[in-house]
């Protein structure tokens, strides 16, 4: 080995002195290398410049970013959430900003004139101090945290998080009364709901998200902030800010890189004067009744508008107190996320539609002492079930005045399955309103079953929600025609100063006016009549000063959680009652419920809720029955999403929040076709179809525009002839809603103005 390293030595030796040169000479050689070289490394750097320009990367990393990172840091700027208002611009739900108190320690963070803009140790115990008088904290755990060592600054758990304003601004005055400098404030969005209890399961709350980013936002978590929370939500933007050398943002740097685009205000139907006194009045009817559930809904008998609504137990959205779900899940709404055997209440709709079939005489007498036996099965009357009667006769406007089942199962019987099912369809039982709120129970029409559909006549049998309910009234206090329950009355953007404003939507035509009328009429003896009449007791309990009130009561069954049955308690019923007013022309529709009193029930109790609400908006009605909210000079776009192969539910949800009005043709689950082009520009409260991938059935196409009518038969290859004026809606349809539609050739339309 000695020998190898010595022979290669003596090579490199022998390499190095073959070609000498005089020391000039080699003086020269070096310059010339080095300076080949030095030109070597000038096209090394020039061509490393050139790619480091052209790329802006290097090891594979982005030079802009990271230096971005070193000496830019970027802001989230928060969008502002849309303010929910009542009809008449009320603030009902609204944004306010709260604080988080951080302390600067750093002794590095001084101004350019040498000021010393941090917390100084010998302040530590004066901080302390401030911190224990206005916020609470323990004076040991303030030290602790400012003691800390090699960090900027420090912040104080949640104590020192969701301060006010007002509290927020006597500290800053207490630290510079002091003199202390390095006392800063980060802000956080909130939600105020300064009316405290106020519909609270309908408005909802909004509350605090964390973001990927660190940043926190308001989302809607239940009710109308969770369902419009799109539109409330609004976009955040971003700002960037300059760093120094050691990292902290300069301030008045700050460049806009996206624009925050602020939520959508929403205007609701509510009335804050009437809907907080029904607040007031549920507060006594619960005390008085001691239901597990109560709820109260009053609507403009004509435009479907929600003007109150309210129900028990309830929650503060303010403090959260009773927001719970070991408070019966108090967050759920009784209005349209739960279903239940509506009761007698629906012997309004059997009445109706007997007296539009033709089959209701109101003289014809019977005797209900036997009950009526259908398969095997036989329906009684309440006194009977009670032992309070042995049995008697009556005539059929007695016997809905005494809330008869076997009246009402009379007149089913006549009008027959089929025919009473038809009805049920017009009255849209068993199909969700989707009205614009998330979440929605559907209802179930009776089951395949002569007894179950026979019980259905008087409300059992049958599945429904409250907003089902408030939907058929309407055809009963509207003259025949039905709208569509509405909770919206304006949306206005902020960003544009534009709006879109509702107005009443048709969605069918179950009765005449004549069956309706007649209908409201019969109603009015339910609390008249002094011998049949279920709310009569020494005179109407339902009386509002001198009108004339339609009323009907109703009692159902609860169905046993476990399918069994039904659950056998001496109160374990849901007590229910509607009342019109005045009854020649509603303006006015309440529907209040009561589920399992502590007690027995009394009828009695209703005057504790309905009468004092009804005189109120009587009071009240020019204000309650005037248009909600004024437009503004611009209505805002709505541009049609493609919407092609969607759920039709949930997009006509979708459609109604922003304020147009969906047809769903069709059972199918997804949308095959609509009547407007993707991405076409809806205008406030205009018609669209949207035909599903199952449509079996000829719809009701009451209300629909000419040119949607023309659309449907584009779709079908149905030929429409047309009677009545040349424009205008549909009033009048020859062909039956449920009929077969591949049996149906040609349809005689009827167009009013």
């Amino acid at each position: 080995m000695r020998k190898f390293f010595k022979k290669w030595q003596n090579r490199f030796l022998g390499y190095v002195i073959s070609d000498r040169k005089r020391p000039r000479q080699n003086r020269e050689r070096v310059g010339q290398n080095l300076m080949i070289l030095a030109i070597f490394i000038f096209f090394v750097f020039i061509i490393n410049f050139v790619i480091i320009i052209g790329t802006d990367k290097k090891f594979g990393e982005n030079l802009s970013e990271k230096a971005r990172d070193v000496y830019q840091t970027t802001v989230t700027v928060q969008a502002k959430r849309g303010t929910i208002y009542d009809r008449n611009g009320n603030p009902i739900a609204e944004d306010s900003t709260t604080y988080s108190v951080y302390a600067i320690i750093d002794k590095s963070y001084i101004s350019s004139t040498g000021e010393k803009l941090y917390v100084q140790s010998s302040q530590y115990d004066q901080v302390a101090e401030i911190f224990n008088q206005q916020l609470g904290m323990d004076k040991e755990e303030v030290l602790s945290q400012l003691r800390q060592k090699k960090v900027f600054q420090v912040s104080f758990g949640t104590k020192g998080s969701g301060i006010s304003y007002s509290t927020m601004s006597a500290i800053t005055a207490a630290m510079q009364e002091a003199g202390i400098e390095g006392i800063a404030f980060t802000t956080s969005p909130g939600r105020m709901y300064k009316n405290g209890i106020f519909a609270s399961q309908f408005i909802g709350v909004a509350q605090l998200h964390e973001n990927k980013d660190g940043t926190k936002s308001l989302i809607g978590t239940s009710g109308l902030e969770a369902s419009l929370n799109d539109i409330l939500s609004g976009e955040d933007g971003t700002v960037t800010y300059e760093k120094d050398k050691n990292g902290n943002t300069l301030l008045g740097t700050g460049t806009t890189v996206k624009e925050a685009v602020n939520g959508k205000d929403v205007y609701t139907t509510l009335s804050e004067p009437i809907q907080t006194y029904l607040e007031t009045q549920m507060d006594v009817f619960q005390a008085e009744a001691k239901g597990v559930y109560a709820s109260a809904t009053l609507i403009n008998a004509k435009t479907g508008e929600i003007l109150a609504t309210s129900q028990r137990p309830t929650y503060n959205p303010s403090t959260l107190e009773g927001y719970d779900e070991g408070n019966l899940k108090t967050w759920n709404t009784l209005l349209y996320q739960s279903n239940y055997e509506p009761g007698s209440t629906m012997k309004v709709m059997t009445l109706a539609s007997a007296i539009d079939s033709g089959v209701f005489n109101p003289s014809e007498s019977y005797s209900n002492s036997e009950g009526l036996t259908i398969a095997d099965a036989t329906i009684q009357d309440w006194a009977i079930n009670e032992g309070s009667s042995t049995g008697q006769y009556m005539t059929m406007a007695q016997g809905f005045a005494y809330s008869s089942n076997v009246g009402m199962t009379m007149l089913e019987q006549k009008m027959g399955n089929d025919k009473w099912l038809n009805y049920l369809s017009k009255f849209r039982f068993g199909y969700p309103t989707r009205f614009g709120m998330g979440n929605e129970a559907t209802g179930l029409l009776p089951s395949d079953n002569i007894v179950t559909i026979a019980m259905s006549a008087f409300g059992q049998g049958i599945a429904t929600t409250q907003t089902q309910m408030l939907r058929a009234f309407t055809s009963v206090s509207n003259d025949g025609v039905m709208v569509e329950p509405q909770f919206i009355s304006k949306l206005y953007d902020p960003n544009t100063d534009t709006s879109r404003s509702a107005s009443a939507e048709v969605v069918g035509n179950p009765v005449s006016a004549e069956a309706a009328r007649q209908t409201r009429d019969y109603m009015v003896t339910v609390g008249t009549d002094p011998y049949y009449g279920t709310l009569y007791s020494d005179g109407p309990i339902i009386q509002v000063g001198n009108e004339s009130v339609a009323v009907k009561s109703g009692t159902a069954q609860i169905a046993a959680e476990d399918g069994s049955g039904y659950m056998t308690g001496s109160n374990d019923y849901i007590y229910s009652v509607v009342a019109m007013l005045p009854s020649e022309d509603p303006e006015f529709v309440m529907y209040v419920t009561l589920q399992q009193p502590e007690e027995r029930f009394s009828a009695l109790y209703w005057q504790d809720v309905v009468n004092p609400v009804l005189e109120e908006a009587v009071l009240m009605r020019d204000t309650l029955l005037a248009p909600a909210a004024n437009e503004t000079a611009q209505q805002t776009e709505y541009h049609l999403d493609d919407v092609i192969g969607k759920n039709p539910g949930e997009t006509a949800e979708e459609l109604r929040r922003n304020l147009v009005h969906p047809v769903v043709l069709g059972t199918g689950s997804k949308i095959s076709k609509v009547s407007k082009k993707t991405g076409s520009n809806l205008a406030e409260n205009e018609q669209i179809l949207l035909l599903t991938n199952n449509l079996e059935k000829v719809p009701d196409m009451y209300g629909w525009t000419k040119a949607n009518v023309e659309t449907f038969a584009k779709w079908t290859g149905i030929k429409i002839k047309y009677r009545g004026s040349d424009s205008g809606t549909v009033i009048k349809q020859n062909v039956d809603i449920d009929a077969n539609i591949d049996d149906i050739k040609k349809i005689t339309i009827t167009l009013g103005e």
